[in-house]
């Protein structure tokens, strides 16, 4: 359990900083501020990395918490059922992890989405624990937690995909290569059959106004004055940022899984190994 949460630890970070410009951009483009193009080069009119990176401290503060309660929870339901390598055990514990860690996932998603489009009159500051601490004076403990709901319907049935189709991509191959791309295919996958809910949870989270009376309002309102395509929109950077967040993501845990084996057994008194979830025990981790 503690490799796990070490590694999905540093497999998470490895992830969030791959992935975290194109999410600035997706999270423009959903918020209606233009095409991917128009945002592209409003954002890069700024010419510093820094914009691309506004709010990324809240997700890189959140990992640690989010992460003990996704591998917890997973672990955890996968032992409790029968038959724990098949694949529909590995979509109910996916699903189950996704619901859990929606708790600690919004708030901090919550977060980053206002400090990503923030302008620079606004007064939400830029730190994790200054923009939760902001959010929390003007709104109460209500507006941090909104769009709990719709954050719910998206990770739990995105982390069933999530899990399920990763395991069966890697199935007799853990190498650098497979482990890459099946995760970051796994990513994508996961998002793109979720992405409507992502749009509308994104327009909630950024509504410092309170325009939105909630998910199904925003949704309705938005497909009125937007058309179906608004709940698209920005679909190209999600994958591709997906694909490179969870692809890093994955192959950032299988290093650090492969590099505790290597201490252990150069210690003195080896350590007992845990199996892995990621790289079972009779596959050949290539370097």
């Amino acid at each position: 359990m503690a490799l796990d949460f070490v590694a999905g630890c540093i497999g998470g970070c490895a992830g969030i900083v791959a992935g975290h410009p194109l999410d600035t951009l997706k999270v423009h483009i959903q918020s209606g501020r233009g095409s991917a193009l128009e945002c592209t080069r409003a954002l890069l009119r700024s010419g510093s990395l820094a914009t691309a990176y506004r709010g990324v401290g809240a997700p890189l503060g959140g990992i640690a918490a989010v992460n003990a309660i996704v591998f917890g929870a997973y672990g955890h339901t996968k032992r409790a059922l029968p038959n724990q390598d098949s694949i529909g055990t590995q979509a109910v514990a996916g699903g189950a992890a996704g619901l859990m860690q929606s708790f600690a996932c919004a708030p901090v998603e919550l977060v980053k989405t206002r400090q990503q489009l923030a302008k620079p009159a606004d007064p939400i500051p830029r730190g994790a624990w200054g923009g939760a601490r902001y959010v929390l004076r003007t709104g109460g403990l209500r507006a941090l937690f909104r769009g709990l709901g719709v954050t719910m319907a998206r990770d739990c049935p995105a982390f069933a995909i999530y899990f399920a189709s990763y395991e069966a991509m890697t199935r007799g191959d853990a190498s650098a290569l497979r482990v890459f791309a099946a995760g970051g295919s796994a990513g994508a996958l996961s998002w793109l059959v979720l992405y409507p809910i992502d749009v509308v949870k994104s327009r909630l989270q950024g509504d410092a106004a309170g325009r939105y009376a909630g998910a199904w309002d925003c949704a309705v309102r938005s497909v009125r004055t937007e058309g179906w395509r608004c709940l698209s929109r920005g679909a190209g950077a999600v994958t591709l940022r997906a694909f490179l967040s969870n692809g890093a993501c994955f192959s950032a845990v299988a290093w650090t899984e492969r590099a505790w084996q290597r201490m252990s057994a150069g210690s003195a008194v080896p350590l007992p190994a845990e199996p892995s979830r990621y790289e079972k025990p009779d596959y050949q981790y290539e370097t």
